[in-house]
């Protein structure tokens, strides 16, 4: 029996230090939190904060305890920081942190308001697609996995960089759910390609995921690991555009990196309305794109550009017009029974008419009955070199007049702040 109470006595005792090392634990882990370099106050919260617990990983704090799932209260004092962050007058590397690690914060316990909210911004605020889609990726990976949730995204993959691409390819690879889309396999490897080693074994493995292959590399091919992937791309899908990254043109006279970096510089400076018109009218863009009460509908209409891409997306699109052409919008060659060869982007026409619009912006109706075949084409209609027309300073002021709604233009898109 007293060999009993020993054994009883041991076992207490441990069960008292192992709950001491716990309360010590989580006291360090509290006193870490306090001590964050970085700490954002949420006000209309008592005793609560943003904290980066580690690199990159933030959470919402009350009381030195981490916060287990957001309530309306929290929401509702999250979303008032949110705005005031984005009125204040930080500068921008730091308005852009903060806001990031609010959404990061919010997403890894967000409730069913918190993701509703979340996907809203996606689709109200191009420019911010990196921050919620990472957020997105914090939520999918420490909680459920919802089709919505990866359908945002996939469709992210058109504008994440760096580190937060890894986030997003990690999460994907995550779900059960693939994509068998040539588009989104294409944008992987893209991606892949703009990554350190790290960061294409990441996209190696969402392939795999999504494709169920898994090939044996040559050494060669295990230095650049996506090379066996392009390869593979091009002949699973040889009516595709290869899954390569675009080159600068040697004539052309503005490049894509100068270019995106001058109009982060100039972001804040007052714009050119006049100046920004003119452009769009001397670089021919009226052609074919309306832009409010300007240009022709043949081609995609811009008004609303800026609520669906993001800036550096319609600058790519200017430069490397070839590197992504919209399904609704195809460039075809036709052939006629009478030998005639023709080719541009296929737009709408008559019952009994093609529309065709050249790569001169010049538009060509072809007679239904006249035509032999149609075949894809994948290079775009829109020519190369457009900016070569303009100034630097007429470049800028375009792509800052197309990233506002032109006068008349509806606010659709847009998420509101009441």
């Amino acid at each position: 029996m007293l060999t009993q109470n020993k054994i009883t006595g041991r076992r207490f005792n441990l069960l008292r230090v192992v709950q001491l090392l716990l309360l010590l634990n989580g006291t360090i882990n509290i006193v870490q939190a306090g001590e964050s370099e970085f700490s954002l106050k949420i006000e209309g919260l008592a005793d609560a904060f943003i904290e980066e617990v580690s690199p990159g990983d933030y959470r919402i704090m009350i009381a030195g305890v981490p916060l287990e799932r957001i309530t309306g209260a929290e929401f509702s004092a999250l979303r008032e920081l949110e705005i005031k962050l984005q009125d204040k007058k930080n500068t921008k590397t730091e308005t852009e942190r903060k806001l990031n690690a609010l959404l990061i914060a919010m997403a890894r316990i967000a409730d069913k308001t918190t993701l509703m909210y979340l996907h809203e911004l996606f689709e109200s605020y191009p420019e911010r697609r990196n921050d919620v889609a990472e957020a997105i990726s914090w939520y999918a990976k420490e909680n459920q996995r919802r089709d919505p949730d990866w359908r945002i995204l996939v469709r992210s993959l058109n504008v994440v960089q760096g580190e937060q691409a890894k986030v997003v390819m990690r999460a994907l690879a995550r779900f059960r759910r693939r994509s068998n889309k040539a588009q989104w396999v294409r944008q992987v490897i893209l991606v892949g390609l703009e990554q350190d080693p790290e960061g294409q074994q990441i996209a190696v493995k969402l392939l795999e995921h999504w494709t169920g292959l898994n090939f044996n590399q040559a050494e060669q091919e295990k230095k650049s690991p996506l090379l066996v992937w392009q390869k593979w791309f091009a002949e699973k899908y040889p009516n595709e555009i290869a899954a390569v990254l675009p080159v600068e043109a040697p004539d052309s006279r503005w490049k894509y990196q100068e270019i995106k970096s001058e109009l982060r510089k100039q972001a804040k400076q007052e714009l050119n309305l006049k100046l920004g018109e003119q452009s769009f009218v001397k670089a021919s863009c009226v052609k074919c794109h309306r832009f409010g009460k300007i240009g022709e509908k043949v081609g995609p209409d811009l008004t609303h550009v800026s609520r669906r891409l993001q800036q550096k997306e319609v600058l790519m699109a200017t430069i490397f017009p070839s590197h992504f052409v919209a399904e609704e919008y195809p460039t075809v060659m036709i052939l006629t029974d009478a030998g005639k060869v023709f080719t541009g982007m296929m737009g709408a026409a008559g019952p009994d008419q093609i529309l065709l619009l050249t790569g001169e912006g010049k538009k060509q109706l072809i007679n239904k009955n006249e035509v032999d075949e149609i075949m894809p084409v994948k290079k775009s209609s829109m020519p190369d070199g457009l900016l070569n027309l303009l100034s630097k300073e007429e470049v800028i002021e375009l792509f800052r007049y197309l990233a506002r709604l032109p006068e008349g233009a509806t606010e659709r898109y847009r998420h509101t702040t009441q």
